[in-house]
């Protein structure tokens, strides 16, 4: 079984690798550090090398003292420290790698600025390596229960036929590479979390946090898998069961602290909206256009994960138990996505804002998979039609990523109009 895993996350390893050095070798896009991966990298230079939590160092720096608009990040109008919309956890996440680049810089005779050529790429491998290590914990989930088969061709059709790929690759530094990884390993402990082993409580509580430092909206996936999990338990007292979720859910909040600190000290206050006047509007999401529409629609990118929507319900009895948080965080996240002022979430391939949830698609997908396996008929069909699919898919990002496929406010009559139009 290990044997079936290595080799699969060293094909996609490699697929990957092939990818990312083909988007920077042949100028598809110029630096890994831009837009909104900005943001969420900034805290490292300023943090490791000017030494500065206030953010201004690192505006000197790179920006002639003033970060610019497309940043998001702004002043506070009380303190004067900077704020960032984007939270401290992919920043973290990326440390381990920023420090060797640091060194290698040093060793190079490169400016150690934060911004120069071994750091920017360290920051875009990391996102490659943790889309890996997403792969990885999915693949050790789902092999306790399917087969090996099952598993490799689920875990290939979520690569190859939906946006995850692009995240691992073009735009690795965005966050939604990091979510995946750590939803992945949220999951995978989850899995075999026993209420009398407080590591595994430790465990899942600091994955808990990172995802949350990470994305703020990710909260609603560990709450909702934690619960199901316990409520999923037998023969043991709700004492204990409270106990443990506590627990998990004390470290969680230790873990988030640094966040509330930073915004304590740039504002006054522990709890803010770091966007600004930026907010959702609840009370008219646009369901339709994140599901179905050509501008961003989930299942017009990525048709594969109807697939899993199907797999979701008919989930085998290992798995069964978390058949209701998966309906209930899917449904919540999709009407938060929507909800948001800019519901297209910007330029992207698909709609990212669903790339953190493709650890709970995986799971529909390799239900789905075993369930057509039984069924001699259309296997041939599925395996054909799902073939296609990731073709078309892996032609898509292609087309985006040499710019024939339109960032954002694609209509259907232009998307018929480049539909297969190579470039």
């Amino acid at each position: 079984m290990s044997d079936s895993r290595t080799r699969f996350v060293l094909i996609a390893a490699i697929a990957c690798l092939v990818g990312y050095i083909y988007v920077y070798a042949s100028g598809r896009a110029d630096t890994p550090v831009r837009s909104d991966a900005f943001s969420y990298y900034v805290y490292l230079p300023s943090w490791l090398l000017f030494h500065d939590a206030t953010l201004q160092a690192a505006a000197d720096e790179c920006c002639g003292g003033t970060f610019p608009f497309w940043t998001a990040i702004y002043r506070a109008p009380r303190h004067r420290w900077w704020i960032d919309s984007h939270p401290i956890g992919e920043a973290i996440l990326i440390a381990p790698f920023f420090i060797v680049a640091d060194g290698l810089t040093r060793w190079s005779n490169l400016s150690p600025n934060g911004f120069s050529f071994y750091y920017v790429h360290a920051a875009g491998i990391a996102g490659l390596c943790y889309v890996l290590a997403g792969l990885w914990c999915l693949y050790r989930l789902l092999a306790r229960h399917f087969s090996p088969v099952i598993v490799s061709l689920s875990l290939a059709t979520l690569l190859a036929g939906t946006s995850l790929f692009h995240y691992a690759t073009f735009d690795s530094t965005w966050s939604h590479a990091f979510s995946f990884a750590l939803c992945a390993a949220l999951l995978e402990r989850l899995d075999v979390w026993s209420p009398g082993q407080p590591r595994d409580a430790a465990a899942i509580g600091m994955i808990a946090g990172l995802l949350v430092l990470v994305r703020h909206t990710n909260v609603m996936i560990p709450i909702g898998f934690m619960i199901a999990t316990a409520v999923s338990w037998t023969g043991i007292r709700w004492g204990e069961r409270l106990r443990a979720v506590g627990r998990a859910g004390l470290i969680a909040c230790a873990v988030v602290s640094p966040q509330l600190w930073l915004y304590h000290a740039a504002s006054g206050r522990w709890l803010i909206n770091s966007y600004g006047d930026l907010g959702f509007t609840f009370a008219s999401p646009h369901l339709a256009g994140v599901l179905w529409s050509a501008r961003k629609g989930l299942f017009f990118y990525a048709p594969v994960l109807l697939l899993a929507v199907f797999g979701i319900a008919t989930l085998p009895d290992g798995l069964r138990r978390w058949r209701a948080a998966a309906g209930l965080v899917l449904a919540l996240q999709t009407y938060v996505i929507a909800s948001w002022w800019d519901w297209q979430f910007g330029a992207s391939f698909g709609h990212r804002g669903f790339v953190d949830l493709y650890p709970v698609f995986a799971l529909g997908l390799a239900a789905a998979f075993a369930q057509v396996a039984r069924y001699r008929r259309i296997r041939v069909a599925v395996a054909v039609s799902v073939a296609l699919l990731c073709a078309l898919s892996i032609f898509q990002m292609l087309q985006y990523w040499h710019g024939v496929l339109p960032g954002s406010d694609l209509t259907w009559p232009r998307y018929r109009e480049v539909f297969l139009k190579t470039w």
